[in-house]
């Protein structure tokens, strides 16, 4: 089988229109009609059914569909990989995270990015959340970890997992000794929050709306740090990172959240419309790669891909 009927078959089975995906290929109906027929006939099946001037998608080409993207996927990280091998010294992946991402899952990724492509070249910054999508509109840095995913769509965005949020209470809290607490408990309670523009703002404010909650809020902060501080003074209650982006602090307890909403969704974000570098193509393709086996392998009750 041919590698541009493979990628050309799945923009048609995406769009199951011979003229729509002729469009979006830059290319001529007649072109794409003989590379369909060139794949059936090498797959011995039809691979759409037909009528009523529209394809369809059947059995056979959905099974096409499903490992013509693993075997295309295997060999752009076979060519990425052959180019890392001669990767000029220059070529440099800048990543920026906020801090309350720092501790989680960036380490992992990082490490075991450098396993993996072990010439590889990265320089992680971190800075104040609502400056991350500023470096990435700039130019200033090549990707960045982020949560929530970014509403512009000058950006593009790849989740790579899903952060617990913990409630952090004081020690001496009516929720202190509890193994889990609903957010509709809460609703008595004085919330500390992160302060707006900050993406964790976003995420809990987002997680209580869910839950049909109005938090009262008690005071904002700047950084995860002061919230955990404030909270060991007894000044409130607040959700936090469960996943390492919240340092521990004396007098104050964590304590998991039974609301299955209770979760930041994190991503790898890029400028979209722009030339990606080698170094930040192929780290993507590897961040992809990780998120799905880490997801599989929770799916199992396994641990972590190291």
């Amino acid at each position: 089988m041919d590698l541009d009927d493979l990628r050309w078959f799945l923009v048609l089975a995406e769009t199951e229109h011979v003229t729509e995906a002729a469009g979006r290929l830059h290319i001529d109906q007649s072109t794409l009609s003989r590379a369909l027929r060139r794949l059936e006939k090498s797959a011995g099946s039809e691979l759409f059914d037909r009528g009523h001037g529209r394809l369809r998608l059947n059995d056979a080409g959905r099974v096409l569909r499903r490992h013509a993207r693993r075997a295309l996927d295997e060999l752009d990280t076979a060519r990425d990989r052959i180019a890392a091998l001669a990767e000029p010294a220059d070529d440099t992946l800048a990543l920026v995270c906020a801090p309350s991402l720092g501790a989680w899952l960036v380490p992992g990724l990082l490490t075991a990015y450098r396993q993996e492509a072990p010439r590889a070249r990265i320089t992680l910054r971190q800075d104040a959340a609502e400056h991350v999508l500023s470096l990435l509109l700039e130019g200033a840095v090549d990707a960045a970890v982020t949560a929530p995913r970014p509403a512009d769509d000058r950006i593009g965005w790849l989740p790579l997992g899903e952060e617990p949020l913990h409630l952090a209470v004081p020690e001496r809290h009516r929720f202190a000794d509890r193994t889990r607490v609903r957010l509709a408990e809460l609703a008595d309670e004085r919330v500390i929050i992160m302060r707006r523009a900050l993406g964790l703002r976003e995420v809990t404010c987002e997680v209580f709306h869910r839950a049909a909650v109005t938090p009262s809020v008690a005071a904002e902060a700047d950084d995860v740090a002061t919230i955990m501080a404030m909270v060991a003074a007894g000044l409130g209650v607040s959700l936090v990172p469960a996943g390492g982006g919240a340092p521990t602090a004396s007098g104050v307890r964590l304590v998991p959240l039974a609301d299955a909403n209770a979760h930041r969704q994190v991503g790898l974000a890029w400028r979209e419309g722009r030339a990606m570098t080698p170094a930040t193509r192929r780290f993507r393709t590897f961040a992809a790669q990780r998120a799905t086996a880490v997801e599989a392998a929770r799916a199992h009750g396994l641990s972590e891909p190291a």
